[in-house]
C-alpha cells in the first residue's frame, strides 16, 4: 500500500499543471464573478460571498472526481497497470484505495486553497468550528463525484468519456446552483435542479455555513446517488469482465 501511495504521489506531481486548472478555474471564476456581482446591502453581499465561495469549492473538487479520476482508471487500463495489478499479490482494494487518496488529497486542497481565497480577496468570515465543519461536509459530500467518476471510467471510448464528464460536470453544477443560485431560473428549471447531486451537496453545505443547521434530507440523497452510482458502475464492469471470460 505503501508503494502504491508513493506511485500516486509521483503521478500527481508529473501532472500539476491538470491539479493548478482543477483548482484554478472555480477560483478565478469566483474572484470574477464576486467582482460583479453587487447585492442591495452589505449584509446580503456577505452572505453573497461566502455561499459563491462554498459552491465554487464544490465545483473545484468535482473536476478532479469527474476528470481525473476516471482518466486515472483509464490510463491504468490502457498501460496494462490495472491488469499487473490483479496478476500481483497487491490486493486490487489497496490499489483503488490509493487512487482514493489520491483523488483526497486533490479534494483537501481544493477546499483549502477556495476557503483561504474567500477569506483573504473577499474577507469571507466565519467562526472557526463553521469553517472546519464546512470542510468536513465538503469531503463528506465529494463521496458522489468519485462514485460518478468511477461510472464515467466504464467508457470504454476516451472522447465519448470526455463529452459525457463535461457534460455532467458543466450541466449538472449549473442547475445544482453552483454558478448561480437555483431561485433565479423559472420554476420549471427549479424543479429539475432538486433532482441533481449538486443542488444537495450545496444545500448541505450552504445550510451548515448559514445558520448551522445539518440537512439530513440532502446528506440521503448524496449518499442515495453515491450507491446508485457505484452499483451501476459495478454492475457494468463485472458483466464486462464476465464476458471476457
Amino acid at each position: 500500500m505503501k508503494a502504491l501511495l508513493k506511485i500516486e504521489w509521483i503521478k500527481t506531481w508529473r501532472s500539476w499543471p491538470i491539479f493548478i486548472l482543477g483548482i484554478g478555474m472555480p477560483v478565478a471564476f469566483y474572484l470574477l464573478y464576486s467582482s460583479i456581482v453587487s447585492s442591495p446591502t452589505p449584509e446580503l453581499q456577505k452572505e453573497f460571498l461566502k455561499t459563491y465561495m462554498l459552491t465554487m469549492t464544490g465545483f473545484s473538487m468535482s473536476s478532479f472526481g469527474l476528470f481525473t479520476f476516471p482518466y486515472m482508471l483509464q490510463e491504468d487500463q490502457t498501460e496494462h497497470w490495472l491488469t499487473y495489478i490483479e496478476h500481483s499479490k497487491i490486493s486490487i482494494w489497496a490499489y483503488y484505495l490509493s487512487k482514493i487518496f489520491r483523488v483526497l488529497l486533490n479534494f483537501i486542497v481544493a477546499i483549502i486553497v477556495t476557503f483561504c481565497v474567500g477569506a483573504y480577496f473577499r474577507n469571507v468570515e466565519m467562526p472557526l468550528s463553521i469553517w472546519i465543519g464546512s470542510g468536513v461536509l465538503l469531503l463528506l459530500s465529494s463521496l458522489v463525484f468519485l462514485a460518478l467518476g468511477l461510472l464515467i471510467a466504464q467508457i470504454k471510448s476516451q472522447q465519448i468519456m470526455s463529452i459525457v464528464a463535461n457534460i455532467i460536470y458543466l450541466g449538472l453544477a449549473i442547475l445544482g446552483g453552483s454558478w448561480m443560485p437555483v431561485s433565479m431560473f423559472p420554476k420549471w428549471i427549479q424543479s429539475i435542479s432538486v433532482w441533481t447531486p449538486y443542488y444537495h451537496v450545496n444545500e448541505l453545505v450552504v445550510h451548515f455555513a448559514k445558520d448551522g443547521t445539518f440537512s439530513w434530507q440532502s446528506l440521503l440523497c448524496i449518499l442515495a446517488y453515491t450507491a446508485i452510482a457505484t452499483g451501476l458502475a459495478l454492475f457494468i464492469k463485472s458483466h464486462r469482465e464476465s464476458d471476457r471470460v
